[in-house]
């Protein structure tokens, strides 16, 4: 695994372990709270990868256009 990857898992972790341990220790509100973060954290790393790939998307497109405009005036001059 690369370490992002682990590093990212970890911090799962740990996050889900003090969720369930303000829980058991009836701290509601902090609870809550770390539940929110872990729900803000996944959209905002949807959003980057949703951005991410819109981006490598216009960037093909926009080379296979060029392409075909170089294979088309190649085709006209010859």
């Amino acid at each position: 695994m690369r370490k992002g990857t682990k590093f990212t898992l970890w911090i799962l972790g740990l996050m889900l372990a003090a969720i369930f341990i303000n829980f058991y220790m009836n701290l509601y509100s902090f609870a809550y709270a770390l539940i929110t973060v872990l729900l803000l954290a996944f959209t905002g790393w949807g959003f980057l990868a949703k951005l991410k790939n819109d981006v490598r998307q216009h960037e093909d497109h926009h080379k296979r256009m060029h392409d075909s405009a170089m294979d088309d005036m190649d085709r006209y001059t010859r």
